[in-house]
């Protein structure tokens, strides 16, 4: 079965913090549960609003956490 590819949604202008240990309640974004494990979000700055962005799902983009396509491959 292959591997569901990217999560697509659009962002606001802004700065967004993008969840790095994968425990996040509300991903792609930071929900703070990193706290106390040494690892911290990515963050992205949005420049226009309704900026589609295509996150990475099956941990192998080596853009992370935006997909690179690596997923085609597993």
């Amino acid at each position: 079965m292959p591997h569901p590819g990217p999560k697509v949604i659009q962002l606001q202008a802004g700065r967004h913090a993008i969840c790095a240990c994968g425990k996040t309640g509300n991903a792609p974004f930071c929900d703070g549960t990193h706290k106390g494990s040494g690892l911290a979000p990515k963050l992205i700055d949005v420049g226009a609003a309704g900026q589609k962005c295509a996150w990475c799902t099956c941990g192998t983009s080596k853009n992370a956490p935006f997909c690179d396509g690596s997923h085609k491959s597993l």
